[in-house]
């Protein structure tokens, strides 16, 4: 079948088909305008979430950079804190040096004068020594000179303390303070020899006979002796030097005896003294 078309028709037939046109064209222009303003935005946002996230990485890496900052502030504080307490402790060493040392500066002037004190001393004690052995060595001659003048008891013992003595002065190793110690000792000996009661056993010749006998010695001014079994007793004469019987104080030495023994309470007794001779 046909169709006729005329003119007028035909001619809005263009005119809808250029009006399609103008809006095709629009709206592709439209089309266009809004896919670059997409884009822009598109790239605005991304630009923005990279600048974003570049920002928040950097806070991060600025947040951990001051966080190991701190931690290096924190150890040095505690270095210089140990630091500090180890000055300190120096300083106190320090200065408990300097006392001591002030200390031993004393110590060594003290030693020095000690020390020129002490060789004063010692050629002090040179001289005296040289002057003290003379006099050490005619108390000792004095001495034996008295034990053979003195009334002989333990006479054994106390020649041999002289003996001694002689010794002892040879030798090299005994200092002068001890030869005189033990000088001043047997005159201390000596001296209390009359002032004590003792008794001691001995053996004496008498008439060409050995006898068993007790000695009896009242300080210096009696010296007797009585025989074991009593029958005989006699008293020292030192005028003569010889042994005189006195057998009447049998009883009375023999209490005694027993006193100076111990065996008896202390009493009065009654021996045997030879008094002092008018001239």
């Amino acid at each position: 079948m046909r169709v006729r078309i005329g003119r007028s028709q035909l001619r809005q037939g263009v005119g809808a088909v250029g009006r399609l046109q103008d809006i095709n064209k629009i709206v592709g222009l439209v089309t266009i305008s809004a896919l670059v303003a997409l884009a822009i935005m598109a790239l605005t946002i991304t630009g923005a979430s990279a600048q974003l996230s570049q920002a928040t990485g950097t806070a991060n890496q600025a947040a951990q950079e001051g966080a190991q900052s701190q931690e290096r502030i924190n150890q040095l504080d505690e270095q210089t804190t140990d630091l500090e307490a180890e000055y300190k402790a120096v300083l106190i060493d320090l200065e408990n040096l300097r006392e001591y040392n002030e200390q031993l500066d004393a110590q060594i002037e003290d030693q020095k004068e000690q020390e020129v004190s002490l060789k004063e001393q010692i050629e002090q004690s040179l001289t005296v020594e040289r002057n003290v052995i003379p006099l050490m060595n005619r108390m000792i001659e004095r001495l034996e000179t008295f034990v053979q003048l003195d009334v002989p008891f333990l006479i054994e013992e106390r020649t041999k303390r002289v003996e001694n003595l002689k010794a002892l002065m040879k030798r090299s190793d005994a200092t002068a303070a001890e030869k005189f110690r033990r000088i001043l000792e047997s005159y201390q000996i000596e001296n209390d020899y009359g002032r004590s009661i003792e008794t001691y056993n001995g053996e004496l010749e008498l008439d060409g006979k050995q006898l068993s006998v007790k000695f009896l010695k009242v300080g210096r001014i009696a010296y007797l002796y009585q025989t074991v079994d009593g029958s005989a007793t006699a008293v020292w004469d030192h005028d003569n030097k010889v042994w005189e019987s006195k057998n009447g104080f049998r009883e009375e030495v023999s209490t005694a005896i027993r006193i100076a023994d111990q065996q008896l309470a202390p009493d009065l007794i009654l021996i045997p003294v030879k008094g002092p001779v008018a001239e």
